[in-house]
């Protein structure tokens, strides 16, 4: 076995554990930055100030930035979000809080947007080839990366992703029973929408193309909002995910998986995906985690990550694997695309 070994750590390569018969996939940011790396955080801060994106980062957002000394979206929104909750409980004006809150939210939203990679450039073949062999297939990407691939290669009969209810394409919790295989948007999409009563739905011509600007309407009862997550901590996710019934759904879903579970560009980092985890430690149908660990790190910071993960997913019955991210055919070379 080609492996790389710490003591009792062992991290493998995909070929070494690819016939584990694994049946669910979680794939997180990593899965995409990898094949387009202008959505890397760096990237995305650095296209959002470029090109003034609306709603622009202001100078006071842009100092968060700078003060934090992070350029991660998340982290930003974590500390608007901690000096919100402060406020509150100390009886003082939020108001400026929220909307550079709600700003920074609508500005990675609609960066991730601008610099979305291109259809024809994606190698939807080789992406949907590795797909397919999963029963339920779980993102937290806004990206249309996952989406272009099954939709653009995958026979559209052998999969389902819950938007076939009824003309408006939107989804009604009480039919979502099928044999085909699975596609969960468990932090929304840039294809997906919701009313002001948090019903959603799918765009229809998205399947190669990126939403217009027009299908989203911010008029009274006629709003159409963008159905995505960018909250800036695990414990605001999780509760906009229990505030939708679509992305609740999906939640619960990926809570209640059995067999084993591929995870492939996510970190599980605590902070910003301890509902994940937590979803994952407490499964007892999920019998076995395959964890991809980002090859470009140091090897002691490989060592100390998967130690993390050890921890955060210890259950007695739960076996864990770790391998190497670029020895996987959705993370490695081949599925690149060159900005």
């Amino acid at each position: 076995m080609d492996k790389t070994e710490w003591g009792s750590i062992l991290i493998c390569n995909w070929e070494d554990i690819k016939d584990e018969k694994w049946n669910n996939l979680l794939l997180g940011n990593g899965f995409s930055t990898n094949i387009w790396k202008n959505y890397s955080y760096q990237s995305l801060y650095k296209y959002s100030i470029d090109n003034s994106i609306d709603p622009p980062l202001i100078e006071s957002i842009q100092n968060i930035f700078k003060n934090l000394q992070d350029i991660n979206f998340e982290e930003v929104l974590r500390a608007i979000a901690y000096t919100i909750l402060v406020k509150n409980s100390l009886g003082e004006e939020t108001e400026r809080y929220l909307q550079l809150y709600e700003t920074v939210q609508q500005n990675l939203f609609n960066t991730v947007y601008a610099v979305h990679v291109e259809y024809s450039k994606l190698n939807k073949s080789a992406l949907a080839q590795e797909i397919k062999s999963f029963k339920n297939v779980f993102t937290t990407c806004y990206d249309l990366i996952l989406y272009w691939s099954s939709y653009g290669a995958l026979n559209p009969n052998t999969i389902a992703d819950f938007f076939w209810s009824n003309d408006s394409n939107a989804f009604d919790p009480t039919n979502t029973q099928t044999s085909k295989a699975r596609f969960y948007y468990l932090h929304g999409a840039l294809h997906l929408k919701q009313d002001l009563n948090g019903t959603v739905s799918k765009l229809r011509y998205t399947s190669d193309k990126l939403p217009a600007s027009s299908d989203f309407k911010y008029q009274g009862e006629k709003t159409q909002l963008p159905l995505y997550i960018a909250e800036g901590n695990s414990e605001y996710k999780l509760k906009k995910i229990k505030s939708n019934n679509y992305l609740s759904f999906c939640y619960h879903s990926f809570s209640s998986i059995s067999g084993s579970l591929l995870v492939i560009g996510h970190s599980l980092n605590k902070e910003f995906d301890n509902h994940l985890i937590e979803a994952i430690k407490h499964n007892i149908n999920l019998k076995a985690v395959g964890l991809s660990i980002y090859s470009e790190l140091t090897q002691l910071e490989k060592e100390q990550l998967v130690k993390d993960l050890e921890a955060k997913l210890h259950r007695k019955d739960l076996e864990l694997f770790f391998f190497e991210s670029n020895t996987h055919p959705l993370i490695n070379e081949s599925v690149k695309v060159q900005a």
